[in-house]
């Protein structure tokens, strides 16, 4: 049985040795065998990592409220980047036959 507020691992990225468990979700690692419990498949069946990787799975990035500051730290890992604005055109006025 899971745990409350495991995270859901989307089995279409894992190997068949990751979904049964065989293999580290990290890494992909076989031995020695995940013993680490790091998350769940739809299914509520528990995907492993090993005692090296089991810190490292990433954790989604809360949406920033719009009160939240920016930083000068440059963008979120795995947030877009904000979309470019189009510059002003400019008319320029072209008369054939001088030179």
């Amino acid at each position: 049985m899971g745990q409350t507020g495991e995270p859901v691992v989307d089995p279409q990225g894992l190997s068949t040795a990751q979904r049964l468990g065989d293999a580290c979700v990290v890494c992909r690692r076989r031995w020695p065998r995940p013993r680490v419990r790091v998350g769940r498949l739809p299914d509520s069946s528990g995907v492993f990592a090993c005692g090296d990787c089991a810190p490292a799975p990433p954790v989604p990035r809360a949406r920033r409220g719009p009160r939240e500051p920016l930083t000068g730290a440059g963008p979120a890992v795995g947030e877009p980047p904000p979309a470019r604005r189009a510059a002003r055109a400019a008319v320029m006025e072209v008369s054939p036959g001088r030179g």
